[in-house]
């Protein structure tokens, strides 16, 4: 059986499982911790994260992971090696980036305009962000883990 360069689908499968991995320690201690904390602190300490994230190490798993993905998929195509679970991590990968573009990251743009010093802007920054962004950010993590877990196999 032929296998499309397993070079790239492995390294495609390290960086979504990184990814994953980044994901679901969000899932299961940042967040549950940020959500016994009030409001002010929840939305400085999201505003502040959002700022930081955007750093090379994590730019380079966000993009990385589904761009080699893709990449991987391609050669998957071009060689003529089975695709489907190469397939089935890259569109992983892709559908966490656009679950993230179309839910997480206009939620924290709109968490970012919340007004520090409006007690009441700050509980409704909350009450728009919170729920829908940890549901955003189950789903994304979903799709990043099952994408890693075919591009491992």
């Amino acid at each position: 059986m032929t296998i499309a360069n397993p070079a790239v689908t492995l390294l495609a499968g390290v960086l979504s499982a990184l990814l994953a991995g980044f994901y679901l320690a969000f899932s299961v201690v940042i967040m549950p911790s940020l959500a016994r904390l009030p409001d002010r602190v929840l939305v400085s300490v999201m505003q502040t994260i959002n700022r930081v994230i955007v750093r090379p190490a994590f730019v380079v798993l966000f993009l990385g992971a589904p761009g080699v993905a893709i990449v991987a998929l391609v050669s998957a195509l071009v060689t003529g090696a089975p695709v489907l679970a190469v397939a089935v991590g890259a569109a992983g990968q892709v559908a966490s980036i656009v679950t993230t573009v179309a839910v997480n990251i206009p939620l924290n743009t709109a968490l970012d305009r919340a007004d520090p010093d409006d007690a009441g802007d700050i509980v409704r920054a909350r009450e728009a962000f919170e729920r829908p962004w940890v549901r955003a950010h189950l789903v994304r993590t979903a799709f990043t883990t099952v994408g890693a877990a075919a591009l491992l196999l």
